[in-house]
């Protein structure tokens, strides 16, 4: 059983380039120079056996010392990493390469506004339009002469669709 401080266990971690989310290395080296402020901790890890001194490369400077992190070493702290986080679903879709709004992420789709121009002047209805996945409008609002309205109009028109939907799947459920 070795004794790890919290601060040699993260040196062992950055060692190794590892963190809650990256669990697989991609390097083992930590380069410190004489006076380097976690030159304690690096020595004592080397005592306990969790890292040792390699090679230092000619383009370094000679006084630098190269630690790795060795098989126990690696070993403890691969062991000693924290569950990954959790993340929310806004969070898992900014960490996504969807390039979609976060609505068709979630797979809501959002209905559209339609307006009518009736004359130069500017539009003078609005109704509200859903579509499905093949572009056919599944749900829609009256035209009304404002955009209140109209959206009053759609969530009737959603409830509706949704009352429908609920009794097929009640009368369709029931044993026969």
């Amino acid at each position: 059983m070795h004794n790890v401080t919290a601060e040699q266990l993260a040196l062992l971690h950055h060692t190794l380039g590892l963190h809650p989310e990256r669990r697989a290395s991609h390097r083992n080296h930590f380069v410190a120079g004489p006076g380097h402020h976690d030159q304690s901790n690096l020595e004592a890890l080397e005592a306990a056996g969790l890292m040792e001194r390699g090679r230092t490369p000619k383009f370094l400077d000679q006084g630098d010392v190269v630690f790795q992190c060795t098989d126990a070493g690696r070993e403890y702290a691969v062991d000693n990493l924290p569950p990954p986080p959790k993340y929310s679903r806004y969070e898992e879709y900014l960490r996504s390469e969807c390039s979609e709004n976060f609505a068709w992420f979630l797979g809501i789709r959002v209905p559209e506004l339609q307006t009518d121009y009736g004359s130069w002047r500017g539009p003078t209805r609005y109704r509200y339009v859903r579509r499905d996945a093949y572009d056919w409008e599944d749900v829609r609002g009256e035209w009304k002469t404002t955009k209140k309205e109209a959206k009053e109009s759609y969530k009737a028109a959603l409830k509706a669709l949704k009352d429908r939907q609920r009794e097929w799947r009640k009368s369709n459920m029931e044993p026969a």
